[in-house]
């Protein structure tokens, strides 16, 4: 917990920032040309699109970074340092980082990442290794320099970086060990102190409580288990995929870039329409995914906010992109609407929902060059709109993302055949695989959504 998410996180902060301490006789500021934030005016609007990028952030990823301009050094979390560092700062730094830093930095990220995750591919261990490092090799060239006036930058956080993945196949994922699990344990045993008299006494036995619980649900998980109880109109589409309110009452004729889509869709399932038919559907605005999270929609979410209801933290206005997800086959998408389709029978009738789809607008896929010099840490897709219109499986979603928008670097805004597109391009941040505040937890779903039917 304390390596990746304080220590290391608050030697990168500083080296950004310049403010690592230095000797003026020897050692100018001026020669740091890797501190891409030392300016002021710089670190404030650099704080201005981490506090503006929370707005693009799931619910799922719990706690969204404040402005570190302001928050940084007033009770900035270990999670907000986790998002902000390996989460944020890969596309934030892109336009104002030379290649040069960003490139190592990235090669922290793509390696913590591997660290974090909840179970780690044996595939991605020996990358992972060789990346970390390389990170500390290189920063030793980069920053320190052989210099005895640097070398309190190397810091012994910095040297276990290079035993995150040997630890990992020796001991388990990182979060098997971790501060993570002990110190939400202990947060949640003093909550339950009911006596001031006798504190230990009562901690000691909610302690022998727990335990008992634990043996008990360890020997008859089948009993204890508790049946899940779904919302009010929600509907079970089996493998834990579950449709949510709200939904449209009446079926509606959908746009023409919709219709097509769906008829390509229909076509590739070897599924006759009429030449003339006019797809009218009934929409539904919620999706619950087997890992607990809740793919929402653009329908909604931008409705909801032309009807003036306050946007909450994980939605996105009309000009920003909500309800992002990330397909089976590796494609990032945002997700227009789900829907039903009725498989009509010879008598004119119909025997229920044959199958539940998405309406989706599919991103481009990553940017090869910038894919290959960040080390996979930086996924900059460009949004299409209505020309990449596709229907899938509902199925077919693994997970919702954020899609964070990527500001061009200098040379890219000013090219004009780059000038129209820079507000199209998005960077890809997926929830961090070692949320271990998640194992067991769901979405909470708000009461009012439930009910929020379209009338």
């Amino acid at each position: 917990m304390h390596l990746l998410t304080l220590n290391i996180t608050e030697l990168v902060i500083g080296l950004l920032r310049g403010k690592l301490g230095r000797m003026p006789d020897t050692d100018s500021a001026e020669d740091w040309d890797w501190a891409c934030l030392l300016d002021d005016d710089v670190w404030e609007a650099h704080g201005k699109l981490v506090a503006e990028a929370s707005l693009y952030l799931p619910g799922s990823f719990d706690r969204p970074p404040r402005n570190p301009a302001e928050k940084i050094s007033s009770g900035y979390k270990a999670w907000e340092f986790m998002y902000y560092v390996y989460g944020y700062l890969p596309g934030l730094l892109w336009s104002i980082q030379k290649p040069k830093y960003h490139a190592h930095f990235c090669k922290l990220v793509a390696g913590a990442r591997v660290a974090l995750l909840m179970e780690t591919p044996v595939e991605l261990r020996s990358p992972a290794h060789t990346l970390l490092v390389e990170y500390v090799e290189e920063f030793e060239d980069y920053f320190y320099a052989r210099r005895v006036d640097r070398l309190h930058f190397c810091r012994q956080a910095l040297h276990g970086l290079t035993h995150l993945i040997p630890e990992n196949i020796r001991v388990g994922p990182a979060w098997l060990h971790s501060q993570w699990a002990l110190e939400n344990a202990i947060g949640n045993l003093t909550a339950e102190i009911g006596s001031h008299s006798k504190p230990y006494a009562n901690l000691a036995q909610r302690g022998l409580r727990r335990a008992q619980i634990s043996a008990l649900i360890a020997m008859f998980p089948e009993v204890l288990e508790e049946k899940t109880h779904l919302p009010a109109g929600a509907m079970d589409l089996g493998e834990s995929y579950v449709l949510l309110h709200p939904t449209s009452r009446t079926p509606k004729v959908v746009s023409d870039a919709d219709a097509t889509a769906l008829r390509i869709y229909l076509d590739a399932h070897a599924v006759q329409v009429p030449d003339e038919w006019r797809p009218r559907l009934a929409k539904w605005g919620r999706l619950r995914l087997p890992n607990g999270q809740v793919a929402r929609t653009a329908w909604k979410e931008c409705e909801g906010e032309r009807r003036g209801r306050p946007v909450h933290r994980s939605r996105m206005s009309t000009q920003r992109l909500s309800c992002n997800i990330q397909l089976a086959d590796g494609h990032f998408a945002e997700v227009q609407y789900f829907f039903g389709l009725k498989r009509m029978l010879d008598d004119g009738g119909t025997d229920g929902v044959d199958m539940t789809l998405a309406m989706v607008s599919i991103f481009s896929k990553p940017d090869p060059a910038i894919l290959r010099d960040t080390y996979g840490a930086l996924m900059a897709c460009r949004y299409r709109g209505e020309e990449s219109r596709e229907v899938i499986n509902v199925k077919d979603i693994v997970s919702v993302i954020a899609m964070v928008p990527l500001q061009p670097r200098r040379e890219e805004a000013e090219d004009p055949q780059h000038a129209h597109q820079e507000n199209s391009m998005f960077f890809v941040m997926e929830r961090l695989g070692f949320d271990c505040s998640w194992i067991g937890r769901e979405e909470r779903l708000d009461a009012d959504e439930d009910s929020d039917d379209e009338h």
